[in-house]
């Protein structure tokens, strides 16, 4: 037989065994510890990094997403279905955060729609979530800011003008506090072999596990004899006007490269990330957990501690009445209608 044709016919037979086309596939022997920690911090990095990127946090505010509602727009409201039935954006589709990345592997091609928003009710389980998947590459993935309640005058009431609190503000430390020395990385456990497997696999974790068990109160977290490495994510400038007592200073977009200071964050202890909103710190805190620490993000962020020291030193993202914009909702809960004609995937995202 001709060489060219053998060549061929190797070739063929490869790509068919790597894409399952009726081919035995390879086995592949899972990674240590060390090493799988390695390949996942080398994909994101390649892939963007995007923590350290000036695309996070992706958030959208309540007035941009109103605009583009009669646009390619997919909006997932993770709510409860109590909570969805009594109001949310119109056509938005109700989808519980545990299920949210089965939904977007195989109810929906995500690269169909212009932009996706996620809803919760005040944007932390939103920035979360949207975290995650702009890891696995959903780069058209946005938080509504604030959450629905941003959008909704009653939801507002209920959550960030109820938790707005300055209880702690005469207790604030101005004084910094030392970064750990540098140490080693986490370990991962992993059944895969490479970078975006170990990804995928320990997003689909972080979803199951669901939000609220990640999550502590400024409560708990002022309560003595707390053993927290407590993360603060501001500029040092306003780590300067007040921060929690013992927390270190981190610079956002920066701090938490693995070629800066990603290691100097404990491995053998709960690390608690805090920004002004809780936003922030949720996007943080799913990194950190995809990497395999032990983060925790407080609620509310500073706005549940130190609102009044927010306000008066003009630090920004205060939550005030002008957040709230009252826009239209709708009730019950239907079939959302921008879904009928979307092309359902049925492969997850890497394969062939």
């Amino acid at each position: 037989m001709d060489v060219r044709k053998i060549t061929y016919f190797i070739v063929v037979a490869g790509l068919l065994s790597a894409c399952g086309g009726g081919v035995e596939q390879k086995s592949y022997t899972a990674l240590a510890p060390e090493v799988a920690f390695d390949s996942l911090i080398t994909y994101i990095e390649r892939s963007g990094d995007f923590i350290n990127s000036p695309q996070v946090p992706a958030m959208i505010s309540a007035g941009e997403l109103y605009a583009k509602l009669d646009s390619n727009v997919l909006v997932i409201d993770m709510r409860s279905a109590e909570e969805f039935a009594s109001a949310h954006i119109a056509n938005s589709v109700n989808v519980p955060f545990t299920q949210v990345l089965n939904f977007f592997e195989n109810k929906i091609n995500p690269s169909c729609f212009s932009a996706i928003a996620m809803v919760c009710n005040a944007g932390q389980t939103a920035s979360y979530a949207t975290s995650i998947l702009r890891f696995l590459g959903y780069d058209n993935v946005y938080a509504l800011k604030w959450g629905f309640s941003s959008w909704h005058n009653d939801t507002a009431q209920k959550r960030w003008m109820a938790r707005r609190s300055s209880k702690y503000s005469e207790v604030l430390q101005r004084e910094a506090n030392r970064k750990n020395p540098a140490g080693e990385f986490p370990k991962i456990v992993t059944s895969e072999s490479y970078g975006f497997a170990i990804l995928r696999e320990r997003a689909h974790m972080l979803f199951a596990e669901d939000f609220s068990p990640i999550t502590i109160t400024a409560d708990t977290l002022f309560e003595a004899g707390q053993n927290f490495y407590i993360a603060n994510y501001w500029p040092e400038p306003l780590y300067n006007i007040g921060h929690i007592p013992g927390a270190i200073q981190y610079q956002p977009k920066k701090s938490l490269k693995r070629s800066e200071q990603l290691n100097t964050l404990p491995t053998d202890k709960s690390i608690v990330v805090y920004c002004f909103t809780g936003q922030h710190s949720a996007f943080v805190t799913a990194y950190l957990r995809l990497l395999g620490y032990d983060a925790l993000t407080l609620v509310y962020g500073a706005n549940s501690f130190m609102h009044s020291v927010m306000v008066k030193e003009n630090t920004g993202n205060a939550f005030t009445e002008k957040e709230i914009y009252g826009l239209p909702v709708s009730s019950g809960s239907g079939a959302p209608q921008n879904l009928e004609k979307v092309e359902v995937v049925a492969v997850p995202r890497g394969g062939c």
